[in-house]
């Protein structure tokens, strides 16, 4: 059982369509750049869950939760040339590309401990997913503000 919930909690990291994902992106887009005259944390809170998540399943909540990551995985990914460009140009690519590596790393390990803390109930597929959701939201929001704040 263990096998087959650590199967789908990685199946559910793979990307969906293009489009949707883009769709999905744009509407993250819209409510940092609407939100972001508070602070950091405001927007976060004010943009962080945008999708409704209904399905009353773990399957389908977790599938929710991941559509919501990959759409500000995404914004991550757009934000991060701007970021190199401005730190290749000012001297500091070395260590932004280390730092977004630890991120990364620290990210992943600490999503895996909220998954196992879970214990053996299938809430631990949906709390893998709302924390890869809500750290790689966090760090899309910091890249957006370091960019354009």
């Amino acid at each position: 059982m263990k096998t087959l919930l650590s199967a789908l909690f990685l199946t559910l990291l793979l990307p969906l369509g293009a489009s949707a994902a883009s769709r999905d992106a744009a509407t993250l887009e819209r409510c940092v750049t609407t939100q972001s005259s508070g602070s950091k944390a405001r927007t976060l809170q004010a943009c962080l869950g945008r999708f409704a998540c209904n399905d009353q399943t773990t399957i389908g909540i977790a599938e929710c939760l991941m559509r919501e990551q990959r759409a500000w995985d995404e914004l991550l990914n757009a934000w991060w040339a701007p970021m190199k460009a401005r730190a290749q140009k000012n001297g500091s690519w070395n260590r932004l590309l280390a730092s977004q590596r630890k991120w990364i790393k620290d990210r992943d390990a600490e999503c895996a401990r909220r998954y196992e803390e879970a214990g053996g109930g299938s809430i631990r597929v949906i709390w893998g997913a709302e924390c890869q959701r809500d750290l790689t939201a966090k760090k899309a929001v910091d890249f957006f503000f370091d960019l354009y704040r």
